[in-house]
């Protein structure tokens, strides 16, 4: 009989509340230990409803009878629980004792100790049963606690092991006892070969010297040392490396320490890439801004501070609205809503009003995109200060508007009074105010020419959908009109819709009209053919004039014969390349032979027409 009385207060086991299974035969003991548990104030008591095979608990208390009766279970949730133990306290008859003790028998062997881990006899004392529990419960805790810390190590291994940062454990004295595989990737070192080495291999010659005593000295204290270092790998190169040692303490007192290294070599040079970067943005005058999603700025210039007229950190985490009027800032917000939704650069210019400074502008900008990790974060903008630009060109145009009218008016007398000679004088002389006549209507359209170049040359245009195949149809129609004695024939689709700047029919006009005009063939014949090629339409001009000269050929092509002291045809041809270059086309020209030339635009098709070039 199990005797509870006499109980000492229980001393700390190491578990909350340990949980214990009473699995006894004898209804009187099992009603005994059930109860002493329940009223415990250390230990709680097991389910007794649930099975062995599945109950939760951290010691059993079984008698010879249930241990034959379980055995099996108990060997099989002990062999599942390990390294952790699930301890069992058999008690046992002091005759039974003596016959485990002395028999050896297969009881002993094989069901006795294989299950139970400490065997008591009866009569037990209550005090000799809290110190017999008590000893197996702190053995489980201290199996729990040393799985854990097994399973905390290995994982901490693991990690380390995994880690892309070069690590180290090493003595006091830097020699290295272990090495991660980032170790050989960083340092270029097989990570066996270095154990047993010194950890100044990394620092070779005087390139410790200048950290050295600092590291030491914060390591023997106790502190972890950390510091950017240059360092050279195996092949003599240098990497800049991100360090940071901690000492690794026992007993109060450094007994090694840990190094970690992170190659920042790329990052460095990263960093001094945009310290020149942003040196350079600093130094334009233009303003130049980052800003993020919901248009905040996260980068400003000085140039943007100074036209805002507000300091660097008032503009940060601002906007447009902080400092301009409203209007502009509106429209500024919708070119940069236009840019997150495209992801493409868009191009605007703006005159805004600034509250905080009196200062004038009119800004030419371009926005761009901003990505973060691959990430759409905002908007990148250049500011171009084109005041001075844009009043020059205004004087400019007054200018050329000026001189036109002027020099119209004065063509135009010069015109009729000429047109009066030629009537009144005899054939000799009228001859030669003939030419005067013909050189002032030369002049007259020169400067009619001059006007298409200044509209194109100063207006922003913005290539649109365009159909080339009715351009072309219409502006021949009304060129056999003017020259009926010209054949002028048309081939290829009726509708050709490309990409181009509104005036390229000007363009077009000049190039089908210099084809009939220039004709000194006594057959003049145009053939204009129209076609698709790949992305691009095209309008190809043949003829079967006196050719072309290489000047006007230039012109076309490339544009460069402006420096050239070499005359052609006129202004023209300008025209027509500027125009072409405006709408991002080409041009090419070819001699034809006996005589003629072929002259084909290339044009972007329209977004449209690239999605079904077959129709």
């Amino acid at each position: 009989m199990i005797d509870l009385s006499l109980m000492d207060e229980p001393e700390d086991i190491g578990i909350e509340a340990p949980s214990l299974r009473p699995l006894l035969s004898d209804e009187g003991n099992q009603r005994l230990v059930r109860e002493w548990v329940e009223g415990h104030d250390r230990y709680t008591l097991a389910d007794p409803n649930q099975p062995i095979e599945t109950a939760t608990f951290d010691c059993c208390i079984l008698d010879g009878e249930m241990l034959r009766t379980h055995a099996e279970t108990l060997r099989t949730r002990k062999r599942e629980a390990d390294p952790v133990l699930l301890p069992c306290l058999l008690l046992v008859p002091e005759a039974d004792l003596s016959l485990i003790e002395t028999d050896r028998g297969e009881i002993a062997d094989s069901v006795v100790f294989k299950t139970a881990d400490e065997v008591v006899s009866m009569p037990i004392k209550k005090a000799e049963l809290e110190w017999r529990i008590g000893a197996l419960v702190r053995l489980r805790a201290q199996s729990l606690c040393l799985k854990e810390r097994t399973e905390a190590l290995e994982l901490f291994k693991r990690a380390v092991e995994a880690s892309g940062h070069a690590i180290t454990m090493n003595d006091m004295d830097g020699t290295i006892r272990y090495a991660n595989p980032a170790f050989e990737s960083v340092t270029g070192y097989d990570r066996d070969n270095v154990i047993g080495e010194s950890a100044d291999l990394l620092t070779p010659g005087e390139s410790s010297t200048g950290y050295g005593e600092e590291l030491w000295d914060t390591l023997a204290a106790g502190n972890t040392w950390r510091q950017e270092i240059t360092n050279e790998r195996r092949d003599g190169s240098q990497y800049v490396a991100d360090q940071t040692i901690a000492p690794i303490i026992e007993d109060g007192e450094p007994k090694a320490f840990v190094a970690v290294q992170n190659d920042i070599t790329e990052r460095k040079q990263l960093e001094g890439r945009l310290s020149v970067y942003r040196d350079i943005i600093e130094r334009l005058d233009d303003p130049i801004m980052v800003q993020t999603r919901d248009g905040e700025f996260q980068l400003v210039n000085d140039a943007l501070c100074s036209f805002a007229g507000l300091s660097r950190d008032e503009l940060l985490d601002a906007n447009e609205y902080a400092f301009m009027d409203p209007e502009t800032a509106t429209t500024i917000a919708k070119r940069k809503q236009e840019v997150m939704e495209t992801e493409e650069p868009v191009k605007y210019s703006v005159e805004p009003t600034f509250e905080h400074s009196d200062k004038e502008a009119i800004f030419y900008t371009t926005r761009y995109p901003y990505y973060e990790d691959g990430e759409l974060a905002g908007t990148f903008a250049i500011c171009r200060d084109v005041t001075d630009l844009e009043e020059r060109t205004r004087q400019l145009n007054v200018l050329d508007n000026v001189l036109r009218h002027n020099i119209r008016n004065d063509l135009n007398v010069i015109h009729g009074r000429a047109t009066q000679l030629s009537e009144d004088l005899e054939a000799e002389h009228g001859e030669l105010a003939d030419v005067i006549v013909n050189r002032a209507e030369a002049l007259v359209t020169t400067s009619e020419k001059s006007r298409d170049i200044t509209s194109v040359l100063n207006k922003r245009y913005t290539p649109s959908s365009i159909d080339l195949g009715q351009i072309v149809r219409r502006l021949t129609t009304e060129l056999r009109e003017e020259w009926p004695t010209a054949q002028i024939d048309v081939t290829g689709p009726d509708h050709l819709v490309v990409s181009a700047i509104d005036p390229i029919d000007v363009a077009i006009e000049e190039l089908l009209t210099n084809a009939v005009i220039h004709n000194d063939s006594d057959d003049p014949r145009v053939h204009v053919e129209l076609a698709v090629d790949g992305s691009w339409g095209t309008l190809t001009v043949r003829d079967n004039g006196p050719g072309i000269s290489e000047f006007d050929r230039d012109v076309l092509e490339s544009g460069t014969a402006i420096e050239t002291l070499s005359h052609g045809s006129g202004l023209g041809l300008w025209v027509v390349y500027w125009m072409t270059k405006r709408s991002r086309g080409d041009i090419t020209v070819t001699t034809r032979e006996p005589r003629g030339t072929e002259i084909t635009i290339r044009l972007p098709l329209a977004p449209d027409e690239r999605l079904a070039p077959s129709e």
